[in-house]
Parts: structure tokens; sequence; C-alpha cells
């Protein structure tokens, strides 16, 4: 379901076994679900679930409201609206990071134009990592042929910072036995657009790739950017 709808946030789903029924919810944290409820005694909880995926609006259940996945697919980052051109790469993962890249433009015209086409990559960043992608790349700007950070935006659900902590309230989280894997939904745009090294024209061109990466990484560590 992720992976064909990638504007959805979060998932529910419901169970039913013997008589009993669960309401579950996964997310980039992973999955936690409710108490089983028997469906003769407690119906009531059954019904507002029910009409709560008919009438709920669809960011209530799990939709992104900055994706737009119609004809022609637009993602916002802050102010901004940019095209989507073309999937770079997609996670498959739901638990994680779940990373996706996409090749943007500002509008459909300037699609067709290589110097105006960009790069936004959508993730779930842990909000427990020392440094942010946004911090490193900024500190690596001055190295050659690494991105560079045009825009940094964190995903806005209802006024508030998208994460997974929204949809895990310390009270209900306090009947598992393991801690919440707290996530925070970021986007990045990046210049300049390149191909992916798995679309290279030649060997040379693999090469030259490789060569770029190890001379960046001697620069990070002889300079100790990082």
């Amino acid at each position: 379901m992720f992976d064909a709808q990638p504007n959805r946030a979060f998932s529910y789903s419901l169970s039913f076994h013997a008589g009993q029924y669960r309401l579950y919810m996964y997310d980039r944290a992973g999955g936690v679900y409710s108490h089983s409820y028997d469906l003769h005694e407690s119906p009531l909880p059954l019904l507002r679930i029910l009409c709560a995926t008919a009438f709920a609006p669809a960011s209530w259940l799990g939709m992104d409201d900055t994706f737009d996945c119609r004809l022609h697919p637009v993602i916002t980052v802050d102010a901004t609206q940019y095209f989507i051109i073309a999937k770079c790469f997609s996670s498959s993962v739901i638990w994680g990071r779940a990373t996706n890249v996409w090749f943007v433009a500002k509008s459909i015209l300037a699609g067709s134009d290589p110097n105006n086409i960009f790069v936004v990559k959508d993730s779930w960043v842990n909000v427990e990592r020392q440094l942010s992608e946004e911090q490193i790349l900024e500190a690596l700007k001055d190295v050659e042929c690494v991105p560079k950070v045009k825009e940094a935006w964190t995903v806005q659900r209802d006024g508030q910072d998208d994460s997974t902590s929204l949809r895990r309230p310390a009270a209900f989280m306090s009947h598992f036995q393991r801690p919440c894997d707290h996530r925070t939904h970021r986007r990045l745009v990046l210049t300049p657009a390149g191909r992916p090294i798995t679309h290279a024209a030649s060997p040379l061109e693999v090469v030259t790739c490789l060569l770029d990466l190890v001379i960046g990484k001697e620069f990070i560590f002889r300079f100790d950017v990082v």
C-alpha cells in the first residue's frame, strides 16, 4: 500500500478472529494495535471505526495533503509546489526512513530543461540523530560533486510537524513493552539533478562516479568536515 501510494503517511486496518476484532495502525515507526473487542459485546467501537473510514477526511486516514498524486503529481516543499517528472528511488520498507526520491520541476514545461530540474528527497528521519542530512550537506557545500541544498522543510500536518509521535500519545504507548521510534517527516530539495548510477551510459561513467565518491570521502577525512 505504501509503495503504491507514496502520499500515504500511515494506514489503518481491522482484523477479525473468533468473534473478536482489533484496530491496527502502521506507519514509519512500525505498527501498534488496540485491545481485542468482542463483536457482540462491543459493537459501538466498530461502528465508529466504520463511520470514520467512510466519512473522515483523507488526511485523517493517512493521506498527505502536501502531496497530490492526481493527473500531474505535485509535491509541496514549504510554500513551493514542484511537479514530479519521474521517480528516482523508492524504498520498500515500512518501518524506517522510507526514502522516496523524485525528479521535479517548478512547472511541467520547465521539466524539459535539464537546468530547471531538481531532486526532492522525502524521508522519515530519526529525531535522535546527532546531525541531520541538511547539516551534513551544508558542511560539505564546498566539496565538488556533492549536491547542494536548495530548500529543507519539515512536512506539516494540521499545523504541526508531521511525525510518528503525533499518532503515538505517551499514555497510549505506555501499554507497550518497547520504546517508540520517533521519526519526523522531512523533505530536501537538492541541485543539480543527475542520473542514477544504474543508468550510466558506459563503464567509464561508472568509474568516474566511483572516483568522485573516493575524492569526496578523502576531502571529508582530510579536512575533518563532518
